[in-house]
């Protein structure tokens, strides 16, 4: 049977719920939701549609448009064609707004202030590396998976771990990375802390393979993610 447009915001609802759980569950019932908040996201898929995302934020369609539109909320192309909100972005902002319902209707617009703010604070020095001489416009992608995985290495805490951790589970079991990478990360993120920040951000040969493959996309906001690919620009441009 066809999944109606309500069955979807409620669909994003239950994950909601599903999230709030799991914060305070054990590890052995954390495991038990999360084979039920993959059954949500399986049945929702990787996007959301516009009007759905913005009833979920209470806000207006052309409003959710003007804010893609300015990049404060990512917006993806489908196959189909159709420019929708990715689902881990969409469960970020809403579990954000969960916290500060006290500030109504204005409490989005203050949340990508507070985001714009934070991501303009950031200083290069926190992602990228120091220049070697001028580099070549072919090191792009390299140079940019690094600078973003610095910037999470700096940020790396126990929750940005889990959540990685879970999604390499997920594209394990769909198989949509190598299991030869699959069984790596585990043991990358099976590592102490600090450890795996040290290899996030290291230019060694092993670290720019995994990170071809790395589980922790999405782990910065796309204010962040915005600002380190214009550092990156700039960078190679210079």
């Amino acid at each position: 049977m066809p999944q109606t447009h309500l069955d979807k915001r409620a669909a994003v609802e239950n994950i909601l719920r599903l999230h709030r759980a799991m914060h305070v569950s054990d590890a052995q019932t954390r495991g038990e939701l999360e084979r039920v908040l993959a059954h949500f996201e399986d049945l929702i898929g990787s996007t959301v549609r516009r009007a759905d995302a913005a009833r979920l934020l209470d806000i207006s369609h052309t409003a959710l448009d003007r804010w893609v539109e300015k990049g404060d909320i990512p917006a993806v192309l489908t196959p189909e064609g159709r420019r929708e909100i990715p689902l881990p972005q969409l469960i970020d902002l809403l579990e954000q707004l969960e916290g500060r319902r006290d500030e109504g209707k204005l409490a989005l617009a203050a949340i990508i202030r507070e985001r714009r703010r934070e991501a303009e604070a950031i200083s290069e020095q926190d992602f990228l590396p120091p220049k070697r001489g001028r580099p070549k416009t072919h090191r792009y992608p390299e140079l940019r998976a690094l600078a973003y995985h610095r910037l999470v290495a700096r940020r790396l805490n126990a929750s940005v771990v889990d959540e990685a951790r879970r999604r390499l589970r997920r594209w394990r079991e769909s198989g949509r990375i190598h299991p030869a990478w699959a069984d790596e990360w585990e043991r990358v993120l099976a590592m102490p802390m600090p450890e795996i920040a040290r290899l996030l951000a290291s230019s060694t040969q092993r670290a720019r393979e995994l990170r071809q493959t790395s589980p922790f996309a999405g782990a910065l906001t796309e204010h962040e993610r915005r600002r380190v690919l214009s550092a990156v620009e700039e960078r190679l441009a210079g």
